[in-house]
C-alpha cells in the first residue's frame, strides 16, 4: 500500500491558537502554497506591522498584479496609494465583482 500524498503542509498555526485568530494567516498560506505549486513567482509586500498595504505582488507578461488576500470585509482601502493597473482582492467567500474573486479558485492552478 502506498502512502497518501500530502498536497498542503499541515497548518501548524492551529496547534496552539484558535481558528478565528489564525484564519488570515491560513488564507495567505493557502495563496502561497497554490502559487508555489503552480511555479508562479510572487513577492510578499508587507513591511511594517499594522500598515494598510496589499499582501502580494505577481508579475506576468502583461505587467504587475497586486493582490490582497482576506475575508468578506476586505475593501479597496488596502490599495490606497498603489500605482498598479491590476488589483485583485481574493476573498474567503463566493463574491465576484470588478475587483473581488473567490480565494478557492487558486486551487485550480495546480
Amino acid at each position: 500500500m502506498r502512502e497518501p500524498k500530502v498536497l498542503l503542509t499541515p497548518p501548524y498555526r492551529l496547534l496552539y491558537n484558535d481558528y478565528e485568530y489564525v484564519i488570515g494567516g491560513l488564507r495567505e498560506d493557502f495563496f502561497a502554497e497554490m502559487l508555489t505549486s503552480a511555479s508562479i513567482e510572487f513577492h510578499y509586500l508587507k513591511s511594517t506591522r499594522g500598515s494598510k498595504t496589499p499582501d502580494f505582488l505577481v508579475r506576468d507578461k502583461q505587467g504587475s498584479i497586486v493582490l490582497e488576500v482576506g475575508g468578506k470585509g476586505k475593501g479597496r482601502s488596502q490599495f490606497k496609494g498603489i500605482n498598479v493597473n491590476r488589483k485583485i482582492i481574493l476573498s474567503h467567500g463566493g463574491e465576484i465583482d470588478d475587483i473581488r474573486r473567490p480565494l478557492f479558485l487558486l486551487g485550480y492552478l495546480y
